[in-house]
This record gives C-alpha cells, structure tokens and sequence, in this order.
C-alpha cells in the first residue's frame, strides 16, 4: 500500500510541475491567438494576454479590455495558487496524516478552477470575433487547456491517496480492535 501511495504523489507531483510550466509558459507568452490569413502589414499576426505583434514584427502593449484584466487575473492566481499547492504537495509527502493531503488536493483544485476561469472568459470573448475559426489558436492557449487539465489531474490524484490513506488507517484501527 505505501508503494503504491507513493507512486500516486509522485505522479501527482510531476503533473502539476508540468502543468505549473505550462502555465507560466502560457501566461508569459503571446501566442494565445494567431491569425496569418492575412499576409499584409499592419494586420496582428498573432497576440496574448499582455502584446500583439504585427507581421513587420512590431509588438505592442494591448489595451486592456474587461475580458483580458479577467483571464490576465484569474491566469495570475492561478499561478499564485500554484506555489501554495506546491508547498503543501512537497510537505504532505513526509506527512502521515491525510489532512495536509486533503488540503494539497484542494488547492491543486483551486488552482485548476482560477486556470479555468481565465482560459475560458479568453476563449468565450475570442469566439465572437468575426472571422475567427479553431485554427487561430496558437500554442500559449494549447498549453493552458493543458495546464487546467493536469492541474485537476493533480488535484484528483492526491485526492485519491487521502481517501486510500483514511480508508488504510481505518482497518488498521478495525484490526487492532478485534484482535
């Protein structure tokens, strides 16, 4: 049973670590939408929460609408989240009541909620952009769907080895009384 449990957190470490790069990756870049349909200057080739640039490679600061203060906030909270998840990840490991566990998955599952939350206010107010098909998505937006994905993952995960560990401590209490 311990083998196992520590094969679950170590799984569950290494999907949030990699969602945590996603993450940043994401949110630090512009290529949350790209467009080159249209090949002429001064057209906006491709933007993310922060900067578009143009096809001459001029980038500029955007201004900052409702909808992107939202995902620019929620994806900054999420990254927040994330070190206070890491945190109490990396102590549940030497920990063996389930209680620093259960708190570890609840906010792997707060962070995969504010990832959510700003990916999907950016993806709503992008669909109602004229012209704008499923293909002018760029990588930066791939990786946050990726990010919320593990996130939760992670969050499920240590979930499980909570519940596994209560369930194992209940026997045991349950052997010990009958015996």
């Amino acid at each position: 049973m311990e083998t196992i449990r520590v094969t679950v957190i170590f799984i569950a470490l290494v999907s949030f670590l990699t969602a945590l790069g996603f993450g940043v990756v994401s949110t630090s870049t512009s290529y949350w939408y790209v467009d080159e349909s249209n090949k002429t200057a001064p057209a906006v080739v491709r933007r993310g929460l922060w900067i578009q640039c143009d096809y001459d490679g001029v980038c500029a600061d955007i201004d900052s609408d409702d909808f992107l203060r939202a995902s620019r906030g929620f994806t900054i909270l999420s990254l927040l989240a994330s070190v206070v998840a890491l945190i109490l990840g990396l102590m549940s490991i030497n920990e063996d009541g389930n209680r620093i566990k259960l708190l570890a998955s609840l906010a792997f599952i707060v962070t995969a909620l504010f990832q959510l939350i700003g990916v999907g206010v950016y993806t709503d107010e992008l669909r109602g952009i004229a012209g704008f098909n499923s293909e002018n998505w760029g990588y930066s937006f791939d990786l946050a769907w990726a990010a919320v994905f593990l996130y939760g993952f992670s969050g499920l995960l240590y979930l499980i080895v909570a519940t596994l560990l209560r369930e194992n401590k209940a026997r045991v209490h349950y052997a010990h009384v009958r015996t």
